[in-house]
């Protein structure tokens, strides 16, 4: 505390500051809202991308959960059989 400010001042000067700063929160409200929107969407699609490199290559996600765990060479399936030859007839 400033020898030259009273309680009063005090007051007022930090009920001025928190104005201040309530104000400037409100304006990134729709800045923070739409982060979080986004950050949902690429969490969605980095999950997106690991299921498609397990299911393509065998390759286990980098997470901390698959650790000791080695990637490998996916089997062929029904389903990697049909892509191939629906591709095949493309050409």
């Amino acid at each position: 505390m400033k020898t030259t400010e009273s309680h009063e001042q005090l007051l007022q000067r930090f009920s001025k500051r928190v104005t201040q700063l309530e104000e400037e929160q409100a304006t990134l409200d729709s800045a923070y809202e739409r982060w979080i929107e986004l950050d949902k969407q690429l969490e969605r699609l980095q999950g997106s991308i690991q299921v498609a490199e397990y299911l393509a290559y065998g390759k286990l996600p980098h997470d901390g959960n698959h650790d000791g765990m080695k990637d490998h060479k996916p089997k062929d399936n029904v389903h990697t059989q049909i892509q191939y030859h629906d591709h095949d007839l493309e050409e």
